[in-house]
C-alpha cells in the first residue's frame, strides 16, 4: 500500500491543478456534495443532480480553460466556470429558501462561492477577451553611410 502513495505523490502536476481557483473548486464540490447528502430523496434527479452538475462544471472548465493557449479560449472557459458557479449559488438559495439546508451550511457554501468567484475574476481579468495589439515594427537600420572622400 505504501508503494502505492508514493507514486501518487510523485506524479506530474498539470497546470490547473496550481491554480487555487481550481483548487478551492474541489473544495466547493464537497461541501455540494456533503450539502446534498442531507436534501429529501424525492429530489435526487431535481435539485441535487443539477447543483452537483453545476459544481463539478466549475472546476472542469477551469481546467479546461487553463489548457488553451488561445487568449480567447481561456477567456471562454473562465467564463463559463463562472457561470456555473452562478448557478450553483442560484440553486443553493434555492435549496435554502426551501429550508432544505441549514443557515451554517448555507454560509460555509455561500463564502466558498463568494471565494471561487473572486479568483475566478482575476483568471478573467488575467485573459483579456481580446489579443493585445502587436507593437509597431521597427524602423530598420540604415546602414552607415561612407564618409566623403576628400581630394
Amino acid at each position: 500500500m505504501g508503494e502505492i502513495v508514493e507514486k501518487v505523490e510523485k506524479l506530474h502536476q498539470y497546470g490547473f491543478e496550481k491554480l487555487s481557483g481550481w483548487q478551492n473548486s474541489r473544495k466547493l464540490i464537497k461541501q455540494v456534495c456533503f450539502l446534498t447528502k442531507g436534501l429529501p430523496s424525492e429530489d435526487k434527479f431535481g435539485l441535487v443532480s443539477q447543483i452537483q452538475r453545476a459544481a463539478v462544471s466549475v472546476s472542469s472548465n477551469i481546467a479546461e480553460g487553463s489548457s488553451r493557449c488561445n487568449r480567447k479560449d481561456q477567456s471562454h472557459f473562465y467564463h463559463t466556470a463562472y457561470a456555473s458557479l452562478m448557478e450553483v449559488l442560484c440553486q443553493l438559495i434555492l435549496c435554502h429558501d426551501l429550508e432544505n439546508v441549514s443557515n451554517d451550511a448555507y454560509n460555509i457554501t455561500r463564502e466558498l462561492i463568494d471565494v471561487v468567484s473572486y479568483q475566478l475574476n482575476q483568471l478573467r481579468n488575467a485573459t483579456p477577451s481580446s489579443p493585445s495589439q502587436p507593437s509597431q515594427p521597427s524602423q530598420p537600420s540604415r546602414p552607415p553611410q561612407p564618409a566623403k572622400q576628400r581630394k
